[in-house]
């Protein structure tokens, strides 16, 4: 009897494995199709200090980064030195790295790792052509409010599943300039995007009911459960409005991860703007961008595991970045006699000893400063 009831708890006790291995593995099945969902300029916090219903209904169904880090937003003036239509995280949330200035940088872009008729991006405003190489583009006229994008976005999955899409709505960042334009000094949300009138306020609030408009579309066309969305900014936002390239807050942005490959609701207080192209090939099986060094986010695909310790290389690449800025005119210059380089040398900075390993060239940077900061105690 006794060796009767030890196999069936034995048994018992295996069939209980086998349905957790089988919910992990069901849990880590690849979904049909990603779709990275951009609000422009959706600011740190923003979810907690502006209505987004349909934003925090799926916060409590997926994995929330309280903030995602990008080197300081600048927005350079196209040219030889900096060959983008669009602000500097654009191409490097497409390609996974900082090191935009590299050969062959455009066609590591993360939709080169699809078949062209695999990939979809659909914008309205114009300026993001320069990072759209690779993929099917549908741009609205960009006077037109974000409730197009979403049209068209229907329209073209209703003829075609995408397996990698790129959405973007464009009035919250154009909005949040209009803030702080000297033109409208006299309205009460003058260079305050928080304020309760605030044209910023009222953009981010059409991009989330147009987020919740597009979800249920999913769902009622029982595409849902294949999907994950990746939602976050471009970038952040100044609480002054525009993202300023050393206007600190802009260059954090919350991202939020969910639909059905998504294990389990989480939050974590940390990731980068390059560890999105690697996560987007990882969870369809495609090649990583060639030139990407960003993580998989692996923690937000598995509810066994732990968000690893990180160095935070951006974030601290970020405060050398604003430090050096705040120095005198004559330090600045012992800086760039030793080697440091700014944003304006944005596309040399592949070139360094440190190579396109960002860890190294945030340490080096540091070194850098620290000297000269020393040199002047």
């Amino acid at each position: 009897m006794k060796t009767l009831f030890a196999k069936m708890v034995r048994a018992a006790f295996v069939l209980a494995l086998v349905a957790g291995w089988q919910g992990r593995a069901a849990a880590a099945e690849a979904p049909d199709r990603v779709i990275l969902f951009i609000i422009d300029g959706l600011a740190g916090g923003a979810p907690d200090r502006i209505a987004m219903p349909a934003y925090n209904a799926l916060r409590e169904q997926g994995v929330y980064y309280e903030a995602m880090h990008l080197p300081l937003p600048g927005h350079p003036e196209k040219g030889p030195d900096y060959p983008w239509g669009c602000s500097l995280p654009n191409p490097m949330l497409m390609s996974g790295t900082p090191f935009i200035g590299m050969q062959g940088i455009r066609e590591s872009l993360v939709q080169y790792s699809f078949a062209p008729d695999e990939v979809a991006f659909v914008a309205n405003a114009r300026g993001y052509l320069d990072v759209s190489g690779g993929f099917g583009t549908y741009v609205s006229k960009p006077g037109n409010p974000d409730s197009l994008v979403i049209d068209l976005t229907i329209e073209e999955m209703q003829k075609k599943d995408f397996a990698f899409m790129r959405v973007h709505f464009q009035r919250p960042g154009v909005e949040g300039m209009k803030v702080g334009w000297e033109k409208n000094a006299h309205e009460p949300y003058y260079r305050d995007i928080w304020h309760e009138t605030s044209r910023y306020r009222q953009a981010v609030e059409v991009a989330d009911a147009q987020l919740g408009r597009f979800v249920q579309w999913l769902k009622d066309q029982e595409l849902w459960e294949g999907t994950v969305l990746m939602i976050c900014g471009d970038h952040g936002q100044g609480d002054e409005g525009w993202h300023e390239p050393y206007s600190p807050k802009a260059n954090v942005t919350p991202l939020l991860v969910v639909g059905g490959g998504v294990p389990a609701a989480a939050t974590y207080a940390y990731c980068e703007i390059f560890d999105i192209a690697p996560t987007v090939t990882h969870l369809l099986g495609r090649a990583t961008p060639r030139l990407s060094h960003g993580r998989v986010l692996h923690e937000a695909l598995d509810a066994d595991r732990d968000a690893p310790e990180l160095k935070r290389s951006a974030q601290r690449l970020n405060t050398v970045l604003l430090e050096a800025h705040a120095l005198d005119e004559a330090q600045q210059g012992q800086l760039a006699e030793q080697g440091f380089l700014t944003l304006d040398d944005l596309g040399k900075w592949h070139q360094t000893p440190a190579g396109a390993d960002l860890e190294a060239f945030t340490l080096r940077q540091e070194a850098l400063l620290k000297g000269v900061m020393q040199a002047a105690e």
